[in-house]
């Protein structure tokens, strides 16, 4: 037998010991659960007017979980509505949905069960948290448009892409991505760069009719806005939107230590010192440190440092701010690194458009930044699970491939370093604990 055909099992076993777990743990709520929970019993009671107004999502997930209960209660599961009934219901979203719905486009990019290892996505899979389901409801809309270019693929992807709504506001920014990449899919290759931005354009005049269901869900979200008096439904005063330019450094940052065994290899090294230092009669270096100058620029003045980053020791990101980030000579470190992760990612992307059919184009390359900005730089909170959609919809338009292990290596690298860093989260998840005089139960730490 393969390497290979240990992975599915390894993850089976993997995920049964982490849910065995966390039903025997998790005896209260954790964390952002005591609002979900709490509001989807209220559904399951048919109690549809009552809303806590500290959830800042629309009701997406309660209606699931409310179908769920009904679902696990026919087959006769006692407390269908309690807190482990309802987060099978994303472990169930991320284990089974999710790969099947991968398995509609065939490629050699990934193996199903990386994406499904993918670290922040994976541990979500274990509580009653909105990213699951909100990211399979954004993934889906993308494999539709690449498998069906046409008006039907377009149509069925609003169709998913309107119930996404339902989990996440910000989800209409990946809908408009979704649009870009069907259209720029549809137009003629053309090179350079600057000749494929009018073809763009004349492309999007062709296919109007396709862009007509995008624009339904458009105006749909544009008037549940004016309605609602802005984007977000409850506790605006801790969620009001700021100019948070640091958050794609964050997410970068994030991406690029995750994708380690894609693109760890002597020849990205050498792409990346040629792009620095060497490329362009070594003119790049004035680019390079230009580039370096910004980002410390955009550092000093476009970090927010949010209350709760500050407070919630519950998180890796206190932690990381407290003894990394808010160091006086960190950004002698953090600024050289933020130019290579985000890099790194821009070149996994448009190195993989030369040789994968599964790709994007360098127009829906920008779209993809545009559309991870426009979703977290509106955020002040640092908190890597916004970074979970990018995450996904990044590795799913890269192919790995250097010039020291075969793709079957690669992937197989790649599960061996996912499933690493999620035992070590689980380890420290459940072993270490602690406790709050402000709340009731244990708390432990989280991404």
């Amino acid at each position: 037998m393969a390497l290979s055909d240990f992975v599915l099992p390894v993850l089976l076993g993997i995920t049964a010991i982490v849910a065995q777990n966390a039903h025997k743990e998790l005896k209260w709520p954790f964390i952002d659960e005591l609002f979900h929970l709490r509001q989807c019993a209220a559904y399951c009671a048919h109690s549809f007017h009552v809303w806590d107004h500290k959830i800042t999502t629309p009701p997406g997930l309660y209606i699931l979980g409310t179908w769920w209960h009904h679902l696990l209660k026919a087959i006769g599961v006692p407390n269908s509505c309690g807190a482990t009934a309802l987060r099978s219901l994303n472990l169930f979203g991320g284990i089974v949905v999710l790969p099947l719905m991968l398995s509609m486009i065939p490629t050699d990019n990934f193996w199903r069960v990386n994406i499904v290892s993918l670290p922040l996505l994976y541990t979500y899979c274990f509580l009653f948290y909105t990213d699951v389901w909100s990211t399979i409801l954004v993934i889906l809309p993308l494999v539709i448009v690449t498998r069906h270019r046409s008006v039907k693929g377009a149509v069925y992807a609003n169709i998913v892409g309107f119930a996404s709504l339902w989990l996440r506001q910000t989800n209409i920014v990946w809908l408009a991505f979704a649009a870009v990449v069907l259209i720029d899919r549809r137009k003629h290759s053309a090179t350079p760069f600057w000749k494929q931005v009018p073809k763009f354009i004349t492309q999007c005049f062709r296919d109007w009719l396709l862009l007509v269901p995008f624009a339904v869900n458009a105006f749909l979200f544009a008037a549940f806005v004016y309605y609602n008096g802005g984007i977000t439904f409850g506790d605006k005063d801790n969620h009001q939107m700021t100019l948070h330019l640091v958050q794609l450094f964050y997410c970068a940052s994030f991406l690029t230590f995750f994708f380690v065994p894609i693109w760890i290899s002597p020849s990205t090294i050498r792409a990346y010192v040629k792009f620095t230092l060497a490329g362009r009669k070594r003119l790049n270096i004035l680019f390079t440190l230009a580039s370096y100058l910004l980002i410390y620029y955009i550092v000093k003045h476009y970090t927010v440092v949010h209350p709760f980053l500050l407070a919630d020791n519950r998180h890796y990101t206190f932690y990381i701010y407290r003894k990394i980030l808010s160091h006086p000579s960190a950004v002698y470190v953090t600024v050289p690194f933020y130019h290579f992760s985000l890099w790194v990612i821009i070149h996994l992307l448009a190195k993989s458009h030369k040789s994968s059919m599964l790709s994007l184009h360098p127009i829906s390359i920008i779209a993809l930044v545009g559309a991870a900005a426009a979703t977290l730089v509106p955020s002040p909170l640092f908190e890597p699970r916004y970074y979970i959609v990018p995450l996904v919809t990044s590795r799913i338009f890269i192919r790995p491939g250097n010039e020291l292990l075969a793709r079957s290596q690669i992937h197989m690298l790649e599960f061996l370093w996912y499933s690493t860093i999620n035992s070590v989260f689980f380890v420290i998840f459940f072993n270490y604990r602690f406790t709050w005089f402000s709340e009731p139960g244990i708390q432990r730490i989280i991404w």
